[in-house]
């Protein structure tokens, strides 16, 4: 039983524990501090994995921690308030170091192999990608990823542009971070959901998406 409380693992790239390690790292820390009392930006992957652990152990095994810091000094995480984001438009963001330029932008998320996309309530109710305004305060990157909070509730990560489009308008492609929304969505959107390829050509087709570039979109998915 001993030999069994001492196996460790560090979390390996392409792994489910790694990508939870990533999130917890680039989000968690920011969205909800109290849950990772006594870590920073600063602080060794394997911290945080320990973190994984105690909150998920089917998910993430404990670390290898003894070089890097103890593990009896690491508190038990508190459990994760309602996961509402504390996000402001001035708010911190961590996806704005590649490109710190501002600018209006949005989210192209494609998750298994469908697209996020939303129904606005307003101008003949059209369909788009979320997606908005600038505040000219902050990243195009992290405008993308706090309109797509913002509108859609899920989080997601900004990678590459994929896109400049009308107005200066960047489209990034972005990574779902977590598969199920952290948040009810925008009050301003009637509905959000996933469309396949099929679903975006056919509603292009009868003008039902917002801008142009959606003629774009079934390609995009690729």
């Amino acid at each position: 039983a001993d030999g069994v409380e001492n196996l460790c693992l560090d979390a390996a790239m392409g792994e489910v524990c790694h990508r939870l390690v990533i999130w917890a790292m680039e989000d968690g820390l920011r969205l909800y501090p109290g849950s990772f009392a006594g870590l920073t930006r600063a602080s060794p992957l394997q911290a945080f994995q320990q973190v994984m652990h105690q909150r998920n152990p089917e998910l993430c095994p404990s670390p290898c921690l003894s070089d890097v810091v103890p593990i009896g000094s690491l508190e038990r995480p508190a459990a994760l308030a309602p996961m509402v984001s504390t996000y402001g438009s001035h708010g911190s963001c961590n996806y704005g170091h590649i490109d710190s330029a501002p600018a209006h932008s949005g989210c192209f998320v494609v998750h298994n192999g469908r697209l996020l996309t939303e129904k606005l309530t307003y101008d003949g109710m059209p369909y788009d990608i979320p997606g908005g305004q600038s505040d000219w305060h902050e990243p195009a990157r992290c405008t993308a990823h706090r309109e797509a909070l913002e509108e859609t509730g899920y989080n997601v990560a900004p990678r590459e542009l994929l896109a400049v489009v009308r107005n200066n308008f960047h489209i990034y492609r972005c990574e779902l971070l977590q598969a199920n929304p952290i948040k009810g969505h925008d009050h301003e959107i009637s509905w959000v959901g996933w469309m396949s390829p099929g679903e975006v050509r056919e509603n292009v087709r009868q003008h039902r998406f917002r801008f142009p570039e959606a003629a774009r979109y079934a390609d995009w998915m690729r």
